[in-house]
């Protein structure tokens, strides 16, 4: 059997997690599935890691500038390539519609976050709701990340409960054991020049990532229960938005807050280690894979009590009401205490074991071949 996967995501970002999951996923189905072939259609430059591995076959577009010229003769020749191979099955990674009639199609829901949150998508933002739900409404087969995720594709869509799989992600065996040594995790300190304990946030700074509701309560933890401590802030990029820059010069946190961009996962998984804990502020997310980096890595968690959490998590995080800057920072002080985070650390290494990429693969497969 061959499935075609659209690289779409690949030609969108560099760094992001539904980029991984389909690079850590599409890898293991082509080292563990016999039967099964993975076409990956990629741009001409791709970005970030791509899927690699035994059976997995890339094609890359062909293109010569200037493309406004040329664009439309490539577009049927690099089909026409593709339809050479003759695969049988057609996969998403981001909401694009099947390549020709009668191919048969799954797509994998990441979220509904534009449907719930800001409308992130700028001047197009209908535009792209409406095209997500078409592409959702004809796909053959569905996948959902989260079991919340499979509710939003029930409320917001028309498509029967039975082409609905949920099949969650897994954990880079970068983040488990053996886990960075005392001295990595002093040397990390060092070279950022952190003189205390620091909490942790992942993520873009924008929007629904909520970033501001943690500059606001590690600014009331610090004042009230009077513990200096440091903020690491890991993100595409190393910049911040001028109220962010105005709030802290005003409380004087300009020293003790430090940006991170394009980390590997063994530093990574160094600051997960070294941190008093992991912070997700999100307002909405479709699934949240920091928090299974967090508890692979005996970080304890402190998490925006919304559903897709609780769901991943469970018992290994407290919880707190993303509006509240008051709730985040009375939630930090208590994880000053040793016991109750040793507490959730053991909590999070049992709740880790339950998430694996060979799992993941195995269930994606499965869909492949319902469809065959």
């Amino acid at each position: 059997m061959r499935v075609l996967v659209d690289g779409h995501i690949y030609g969108m970002q560099s760094h992001g997690g539904i980029g991984r999951c389909f690079t850590e996923s599409l890898a293991r189905i082509g080292q563990q599935m016999d039967d099964l072939e993975v076409i990956v259609h990629l741009p001409g430059s791709p970005k970030g890691i791509v899927p690699m591995g035994p059976r997995i076959r890339h094609i890359k577009n062909w293109n010569i500038r200037p493309g406004r010229f040329f664009a439309p003769f490539w577009f049927h020749l690099n089909m026409a390539r593709i339809r050479m191979l003759r695969p049988q099955i057609f996969h998403s990674t981001y909401y694009t519609l099947p390549y020709w009639p009668k191919l048969k199609s799954v797509v994998t829901v990441h979220d509904f976050i534009d449907e719930n949150s800001f409308q992130t998508m700028s001047g197009n933002y209908a535009g792209f709701v409406a095209h997500k739900k078409k592409v959702i409404e004809q796909a053959d087969a569905i996948i959902a990340v989260s079991q919340a995720t499979r509710q939003d594709i029930l409320k917001y869509t028309k498509v029967e409960p039975s082409k609905i799989s949920v099949i969650y992600h897994g954990i880079n065996e970068n983040f488990a054991a053996p886990f960075p040594s005392t001295e990595e995790v002093n040397r990390f300190r060092q070279e950022n020049c952190i003189k205390g304990p620091y909490w942790l946030f992942i993520g873009r700074r924008l929007r629904y990532k909520n970033f501001g509701t943690i500059l606001r309560a590690w600014c009331k933890f610090r004042h009230e229960y009077k513990i200096d401590s440091y903020l690491v802030a890991v993100g595409p990029h190393d910049s911040l938005e001028s109220c962010q820059i105005d709030f802290l010069i005003k409380n004087r946190l300009e020293q003790r807050l430090v940006l991170l961009s394009r980390l590997d996962d063994r530093t990574l998984s160094v600051a997960y280690h070294g941190a008093q804990a992991f912070i997700f502020p999100s307002l909405f997310e479709g699934f949240g894979i920091p928090l299974l980096e967090a508890m692979a890595c005996n970080t304890p968690i402190i998490a925006s009590d919304i559903p897709v959490f609780h769901e991943i998590a469970e018992e290994a995080a407290l919880y707190f009401d993303p509006h509240d800057e008051n709730a985040l920072a009375e939630t930090m002080a208590r994880l000053m205490d040793s016991r109750l985070r040793k507490d959730l650390i053991g909590k999070g290494q049992k709740r880790s074991h339950q998430f694996s990429w060979d799992r993941s693969a195995c269930q994606i497969a499965g869909v492949y071949r319902s469809l065959s």
